[in-house]
């Protein structure tokens, strides 16, 4: 499995993968009108739009894309920006790949050189929040989403990597 930035010839796939991971996710978990929203062409627009500007990695077998992961400056939480300066705005891997690593390969790839940056989470996506909280995740703050005048509890969650100092530099050596 590779990781690499987005292409345009990706586009396609981050769609469909973006609308089928979705849709398994928050099945019973939103109001069905609320999954169905994201249509494939709506999806494929919008990643035609962000896959150079939004730090889009993803992973690749074979030629298949598996799963891709978007971040970068942080945009949701500026309150936080000063602890938390990146963002991961979203991490889909095709429900078919996953429990094989693709999002871990995926979240370490986006992450490692970022030192303080959040992820939202759906408050009712346990496989999720399981994954961040094996990443180190911390919450740090309750947050909403709103669809179809309904609101939704999310988790805003912090990750946060030790600053290395001079004396654990020389101590490496």
């Amino acid at each position: 499995m590779e990781i690499r930035e987005a292409t345009a010839q990706d586009v396609a796939a981050i769609a469909r993968i973006h609308v089928t991971s979705w849709r398994v996710a928050y099945a019973g978990k939103l109001p069905q009108t609320v999954v169905a929203q994201h249509s494939y062409a709506q999806r494929q627009k919008l990643w035609q739009q962000r896959y150079q500007t939004d730090g889009v990695l993803v992973a690749e077998d074979n030629q298949v894309i598996l799963g891709f992961i978007a971040g970068g400056p942080q945009r949701s939480h500026p309150a936080i920006n000063d602890t938390y300066p990146q963002e991961v705005y979203g991490l889909y891997v095709d429900p078919a790949r996953q429990q094989r690593g693709v999002g871990y390969r995926l979240w370490q790839a986006r992450v490692a050189d970022w030192s303080g940056w959040t992820a939202d989470c759906l408050a009712s996506n346990h496989s999720a929040l399981r994954f961040y909280t094996r990443q180190g995740a911390q919450l740090v703050q309750a947050g909403e989403y709103v669809a179809e005048r309904q609101t939704f509890p999310t988790r805003v969650l912090g990750f946060q990597r030790p600053v290395a100092t001079a004396q654990d530099e020389e101590s490496a050596t």
